[in-house]
């Protein structure tokens, strides 16, 4: 039986060094592309920014409350009186409270800093694919990223996923260059984005760390022990880079901070661990905020790999999935027979062990799935299916063996792109079929050699227009739309759904209010506005309403502290129904309002569920256009 290669045998500096590849186009030419790739990328994130109004509300609010409020700045508060927080560290609110701080509250303030994340997420993955393969093949890698429909709708909304996502390129390409460098100020480096990954979006920047640690242990230079000692110097510079946010509020007294949003206990390791730790893959998150009948269809996604070729997937960020695998198989292989330079193979590995960890993870976890979780998979499959071209589009002769796999490979990238263009036919009916022929044409031309260089480069013009026609079009329809909510998903509708349309006309037809309210918060009403804002301000909170999200759409409309009852969900302990009382007893809160109530607190559950109770049994509503409104006080 064939030994493994020894991998570590390769690492020493010099060849690491004389690994990298040289630039046979030039600094003149790898300037204009890189120019032409980045102003297509700034105009991409960028126009319209404002279509998307607020976004998601949930994150807009805190912003704005941060924007406000000191306190509210440090812990990530909804609201500026300081109730609750927001079920996520605050690190990417910090950077766009900062702007609105600079340049006022605005739907560009909050969302501009996010589109220059991801211009910036495509310069970083250019430079880090130039540095270990070439040019060419770091052009088509930042292009397939930058172009991925889940890449262009989150770099033009104000989830924390923007930044989480940059933070993973910054970290792959700093312990690479760690590598190559041989300076240990690299990998500490990468310890402190993952620290500030932490900050971002707590376990999820995990899914990165298993690359981190094999790619050094197996690359670079020095003995065993010496790079064990290295990556726990990184993981001490993790720990302090992302833990000291968390001391901060285990060690504040919760009577002068606000309620740990998302957690049981008002605890922030239990936040870590449970609501966006564990909780996520066993499914409990989604047993404590929803019952199975509130999904939508494009959410009810099975378990396994079969997940990635569902409705709610494969436009997303399908399109480039098949050129990843076979690249990861061709990597492996030329991984095996040690056929890359040093630089190049940790590259390769690297990207591998990112991409496998990402989709495993999401294909097997029960607990909420939101498609744009796969823009962490995006920088390594956009890397290895750019690599996978550069294999087969090689100025030599492909043996018959590579020209079956390539053809295969091309098959099932047009299969990919044919199912996803046709589960989107009210929007572009006659999609699908200009996809088939144009990739029936890219496949015949590569089924067999073609005699002269010219027509090859014909063929490989055509095999590039057919891999980026559809993210192209799902991209530019995600930039001339809108998108709100907690589940924006990028591109045209799927099935005839489109779960954050802002007209609120495309949600399934057997999407409840409850959930509506839960995912997209509800329609403010003119006269519910007009009354919160004429109370005293005096008053902490003028209104309270049951979910983050209605409560963040009405503090936006009224630019007042609004409490959200029982966070996202509606189903944190805060308040408790005696808190609540005391808190009515002592005028801080003006009124609740009630329009359509989370499904938890719907169905009768929960202590949100019995504050409700308790007002309509002890006061009587004014009605407006159908909304509940109770004036608590006198």
């Amino acid at each position: 039986m064939r030994k493994l290669p020894e991998i570590a045998s390769l690492a020493s500096p010099d060849i690491i060094r004389s690994s990298t590849p040289s630039n046979s186009a030039g600094p003149k030419r790898d300037k204009y592309l890189l120019g032409i790739l980045l102003a297509a990328s700034a105009l991409l994130y960028v126009w319209g920014l404002d279509r998307n109004g607020w976004a998601n509300s949930y994150y807009s609010a805190a912003v704005m409350a941060g924007a406000q409020d000191w306190t509210a700045f440090l812990f990530g508060s909804s609201d500026a009186a300081n109730a609750i927080s927001v079920d996520k560290p605050p690190l990417s609110l910090w950077i766009m409270a900062l702007s609105v701080r600079i340049f006022g509250l605005s739907s560009w303030s909050i969302l501009l800093p996010q589109a220059l994340m991801g211009v910036l997420s495509v310069y970083v993955l250019f430079r880090m694919v130039r540095t270990y393969v070439d040019s060419k093949t770091a052009f088509a890698a930042a292009m397939f990223f930058a172009i991925t429909p889940i890449t262009t709708v989150i770099f033009r909304y104000n989830n924390p996923d923007a930044l989480l996502t940059l933070l993973m390129i910054g970290i792959a390409y700093a312990t690479l260059e760690a590598i190559r460098n041989v300076k240990m100020q690299w990998l500490i480096l990468a310890g402190g984005l993952v620290g500030a990954g932490f900050l971002t979006k707590q376990l999820q920047i995990a899914l990165i760390v298993p690359a981190m640690g094999i790619a050094y242990i197996a690359f670079a230079h020095g003995s065993l022990v010496r790079r064990l000692m290295h990556l726990v110097l990184a993981a001490a510079t993790a720990a302090v880079a992302g833990g000291w946010w968390f001391v901060v509020v285990q060690l504040t007294d919760p009577r002068v901070r606000p309620y740990v949003g998302g957690s049981m206990a008002n605890n922030v390791a239990e936040l870590t661990l449970g609501y966006n730790g564990l909780d996520r893959l066993s499914g409990q998150d989604s047993a404590t905020s929803v019952t199975f009948g509130d999904w939508a269809p494009l959410d009810v996604m099975d378990t396994g790999l079969q997940r990635f070729l569902q409705p709610g997937f494969t436009g997303q960020f399908g399109w480039f999935l098949p050129l990843a695998v076979a690249g990861s198989i061709i990597a492996i292989a030329q991984l095996w027979r040690r056929s890359r330079p040093a630089g190049e193979a940790a590259f390769l590995a690297f990207s591998i062990i990112w991409l496998v960890v990402v989709l495993t993870v999401l294909a097997f976890m029960s607990g909420i799935v939101h498609p744009y979780y796969g823009l962490t998979a995006a920088p390594p499959m956009c890397s290895l299916a750019a690599t996978c071209l550069k294999y087969f589009l090689r100025p030599t002769k492909l043996p018959w063996p590579s020209r079956g796999f390539f053809s295969l490979t091309l098959l099932a990238t047009a299969l990919m792109a044919y199912v996803s263009a046709s589960r989107s036919t009210d929007d572009f009916p006659g999609l699908p079929q200009i996809l088939l022929l144009l990739w029936a044409l890219t496949i015949s031309f590569h089924a067999l050699p073609l005699p002269h260089k010219h027509l090859r480069k014909i063929s490989s013009s055509v095999l590039i227009i057919a891999l980026t026609l559809g993210p192209t079009i799902w991209s530019l329809n995600t930039v001339l739309t809108g998108h709100i909510g907690a589940g924006v998903s990028a591109g045209p509708s799927t099935l005839g759904i489109r779960a954050d349309d802002p007209g609120r006309q495309r949600l399934s037809k057997n999407e409840t209010p409850s959930f509506a309210a839960l995912m997209l918060g509800d329609v403010p009403i003119q006269g519910v506005v007009d009354k919160i804002a004429s109370f005293p301000l005096g008053i902490t909170w003028p209104a309270a309403i049951i979910g983050s999200e209605s409560a963040a759409n009405y503090q936006l409309e009224t630019g007042r502290p609004i409490m959200a009852v029982g966070g996202f969900n509606g189903t944190d302990q805060f308040p408790t129904l005696e808190q609540f009382k005391t808190l009515v007893s002592e005028k801080k809160i003006g009124a609740l309002v009630i329009q359509n109530l989370p499904p938890v607190p719907a169905e009768g559950r929960g202590e949100s569920a019995r504050i409700v109770a308790w007002v309509r049994a002890h006061y009587s509503p004014s009605m407006i256009e159908g909304a509940e409104l109770y004036e608590l006080v006198n």
